[in-house]
């Protein structure tokens, strides 16, 4: 019986009997029978995408990256970007279909060192028309890659602060 409140189970490896225990290849709760049903389940590493919110003080200073000819990428969908002054630029999006997705890329060839130029986190600026949330990823030379929403984008122009130790 499970109970209302947080409680620890072990099963033992001994107890997993016809499988090949050096190649699992998921692992699965299985909950049966009519009725709406809620499990809380604390374990392991989820992969997790974090929403970031507009930054709680608007008065921080961007922290412009350095010099860079942004890119586009897209799968459906018509991108292109129109760059307006050293510090400015509009990405423009038409997907053509619900799978559709597409953006802008910054891309550092040799890489660059977020702690040595971002000590105090990635400060930006965003608005849009018709977008309200987005998502952001952050790769490195070895391809390994962290995601977050950034959420609340509003029509006028709000920063967004990603602190370096957000990103995992």
């Amino acid at each position: 019986q499970i109970a209302g409140t947080g409680q620890k189970y072990l099963i033992s490896l001994a107890q997993i009997e016809g499988i090949d225990l050096t190649r699992v290849k998921e692992i699965v709760f299985v909950e049966a029978g009519s009725g709406t049903k809620t499990l809380n389940i604390d374990w392991g590493q989820f992969e997790f995408t974090p929403s970031i919110p507009p930054a709680a003080d608007q008065n921080l200073s961007i922290t412009q990256l350095p010099k860079v000819l942004p890119g586009i990428f897209s799968s459906a969908a018509t991108v292109s970007n129109e760059i307006f002054s050293k510090t400015f630029m509009r990405n423009n999006y038409n997907g053509s279909g619900a799978a559709s997705f597409g953006g802008v890329v910054y891309g550092f060839t040799n890489g660059i060192n977020l702690s040595t130029l971002f000590p105090s986190g990635i400060v930006f600026g965003l608005d849009s028309p018709n977008v309200t949330s987005l998502g952001v990823e952050i790769k490195d030379l070895d391809n390994f890659v962290w995601k977050a929403n950034l959420i609340q984008i509003a029509g006028t122009g709000q920063k967004y602060l990603i602190s370096l130790a957000q990103i995992e």
